[in-house]
C-alpha cells in the first residue's frame, strides 16, 4: 500500500469520526479490517473463536419487475414474497453488535412497501448499510430520502454502455429512465453537499456486454459529474443451464485494457474475487461469517451460492430457519459446527458446492 493510499484512508477515518462519531467509525474499521481477511492468523482465530456474526445480509423480497437474462429469478418458480417489517426487526434484534448489513437479495427491494422503514430502523442503530439496486424505482423522492437517511453505500446494478445492450440484458427496464435516476441522485447529493450515499457501479460481465467495458468506463465518468466513484466488475457468478450461452471468463487482455482506460479516465475499478481463474483453497474462506437470510427465513452461509439457478437446493441444505428457531441456536448448532469443521479441513460442504470464489475440487459432505 502506498503512502498516498494510507494518507487518504487516514483522512477518511478522521472524516468519519467528525461526521458520524466514534461508534460508527469503529464499526467501519471493524468491517474494513476484518471481513474477508486473508491473514492466516486471523483466519485460524475466526475458525477457533467462531464469533457471533457482526455482518449479515437479508433478502427483503423476492418480487421483481424485471426479467434480467442472467438472473436466476427470471427462470425460477419461487413465489413472490415480502418480508414484513416485524419479521425484519425480529432478525436484526438478534444481532446486538451488528456493524454492517446488506439488504439486497434476489428481488427488487423497493417493491417492499416497508423497505424505507427497514432502512431507517438499521440506520438509527449506526449500522453500515449497503444496497445493490437497478435504480428503476429510485426517483427524486426516494433519492432525497436515501440522502437524508445517509445510507452508506449504493451499488448501481447497471451493466451496459448503450441502451440497446442494457435493455437486452435488463429486460423490462429502461436505459433512459435509469440514467436519469442516477443523475438525479448525484445532483441531489451535490445540492445538499451530502457525503452519503457513497456510489459504486456494478457491472456483471457476460458475452453481450464484455466488448463495452471500456465504453462503460467513459459513461460512468460522465454520470458521476465529477464525484469520486468506483466500478466493480463481476463475472457472472454461476453458469447454470438457462444462462450458459451468456457465460464468459474475463481474458487478461480485457482486464489490462480496462485498467488502462480507467487510469486515463481517473476512475477507480475493482474486479470481483470470482473473476480470478486462480482460486484460493476453501480453508481460507471467511465468507461464512456473513450469513445470508432468505425472505423465507432460511439461513445460508453467504451470498455466493445465489444466482446458481438452484434455489430449492439452497433451501434444502440451509443451516436453519430464523422463523423457526433463534439465530443463536442456528449459529452454535450442529449444521454450522459441521460446516466450519469441514471448511477448516479444506473440504467442501455440500451447501458450498456452487462456490465461485474458492477451490471446490476437494468434495466433502455436510
Amino acid at each position: 500500500m502506498t503512502f498516498k493510499s494510507l494518507f487518504n484512508q487516514f483522512k477518511h477515518i478522521l472524516f468519519l469520526l467528525k461526521r458520524k462519531g466514534i461508534r460508527y467509525t469503529l464499526n467501519y474499521l471493524h468491517f474494513a479490517l476484518l471481513f474477508d481477511t486473508k491473514n492466516p492468523l486471523l483466519i485460524r482465530l475466526l475458525y477457533w473463536l467462531k464469533p457471533y456474526p457482526s455482518y449479515i445480509e437479508i433478502e427483503v423480497t423476492t418480487k421483481c419487475n424485471l426479467k434480467c437474462i442472467m438472473c436466476e429469478h427470471t427462470y425460477w418458480k419461487e413465489p413472490n414474497r415480502d418480508m414484513t417489517f416485524e419479521q425484519f426487526k425480529s432478525i436484526v434484534d438478534q444481532f446486538p453488535n451488528l456493524k454492517w448489513i446488506g439488504l439486497t437479495g434476489i428481488g427488487e427491494s423497493f417493491l417492499n412497501k416497508d423497505f424505507m422503514r427497514m432502512l431507517k430502523y438499521v440506520k438509527d442503530r449506526n449500522i453500515f448499510v449497503e444496497l445493490y439496486d437497478t435504480f428503476y424505482f429510485i426517483d427524486e423522492k426516494i433519492a432525497k430520502e436515501l440522502v437524508d437517511l445517509e445510507i452508506d453505500k449504493i451499488l448501481v446494478s447497471f451493466d451496459g454502455a448503450t441502451k440497446e445492450t442494457y435493455e437486452k440484458i435488463r429486460v423490462g427496464s429502461n436505459f433512459d429512465r435509469v440514467v436519469n435516476n442516477i443523475k438525479n441522485l448525484f445532483k441531489i447529493k451535490k445540492e445538499r453537499r451530502a457525503h452519503f450515499p457513497q456510489f459504486c457501479f456494478h457491472f456483471i460481465i457476460n458475452k453481450l456486454n464484455i466488448s463495452e467495458i471500456n465504453k462503460y468506463i467513459e459513461l460512468v465518468k460522465t454520470l458521476a459529474q465529477g464525484e469520486k466513484t468506483l466500478i466493480q466488475f463481476t463475472r457472472m457468478l454461476h453458469n447454470f443451464q438457462e444462462t450458459s450461452n451468456l457465460f464468459t471468463e474475463v481474458p487478461d487482455e480485457v482486464i489490462k485494457s480496462a485498467e488502462e482506460k480507467a487510469k486515463e479516465m481517473g476512475i477507480e475499478i475493482t474486479w470481483n474475487e470470482n473473476v480470478s481463474k486462480e482460486k484460493l483453497p476453501i480453508k481460507k474462506c471467511t465468507q461464512w461469517n456473513m450469513p445470508f437470510i432468505f425472505v423465507t427465513g432460511h439461513v445460508i452461509p453467504c451470498c455466493v451460492g445465489n444466482e446458481a439457478g438452484n434455489r430449492d437446493f439452497q433451501k434444502e441444505t440451509a443451516l436453519g430457519n430464523v422463523f423457526e428457531q433463534s439465530f443463536k441456536e442456528i449459529w452454535y448448532g450442529e449444521k454450522y459446527e459441521t460446516l466450519r469443521k469441514i471448511l477448516a479441513k479444506n473440504k467442501v460442504p455440500l451447501v458450498c458446492k456452487n462456490c465461485s470464489i474458492y477451490n471446490t475440487q476437494n468434495k466433502g459432505q455436510a
